[in-house]
């Protein structure tokens, strides 16, 4: 006769299983939201950081080419359907609507921003842009460029005085 171990069994029931298979989709239930919330802040971050990545390459043109560089919005009530770069009526790099990051909108007082040969704003004022979220629901980003060319990282708080104003 064959004996039998007295050495317990090893592994998990189904039940224990299903057991952990509810508390993962509790926990998971209870995580998505603020991953959206994440992923909406996240896109309009890294659509500012785009727009200042944008705003620099036309200024350093500006100073390498010796002429005014002028970024315009083809709409002259938003900056979501595209704009283009364009340097002594040289075209020099266009952004398709929807460009930057989707999800995200961009807005700014002016049509147009330039900067002079020397890497100052062709405006008397600041600017700022705007960018938000299509929804609203999250944190706006402000990049503004200075009278003096200065373009401003992206902040969730709008400047109180400068080009935000």
């Amino acid at each position: 006769m064959k004996s039998r171990s007295l050495r317990p069994v090893q592994g998990f029931t189904l039940i224990e299983m299903l057991v952990v298979v509810a508390l993962m989709g509790i926990f998971l239930a209870i995580a998505a939201p603020n991953f959206a919330s994440l992923i909406r802040t996240n896109r309009v971050q890294a659509a500012a950081d785009e727009l200042v990545g944008i705003l620099q390459y036309a200024r350093a043109e500006a100073i390498t080419r010796g002429v005014t560089v002028t970024l315009t919005a083809d709409s002259e009530t938003t900056w979501n359907a595209g704009f283009k770069i364009t340097a002594a009526g040289q075209t020099l790099r266009r952004i398709d609507a929807g460009g930057l990051q989707s999800g995200v909108t961009v807005s700014s007082a002016a049509a147009q921003a330039s900067f002079s040969a020397i890497g100052t704003s062709g405006a008397t004022t600041g600017q700022c842009f705007t960018l938000c979220s299509v929804d609203k629901v999250g944190q706006c980003r402000f990049v503004g460029v200075s009278v003096t060319g200065r373009i401003t990282q992206p902040s969730t708080d709008k400047p109180q005085s400068g080009e935000c104003t």
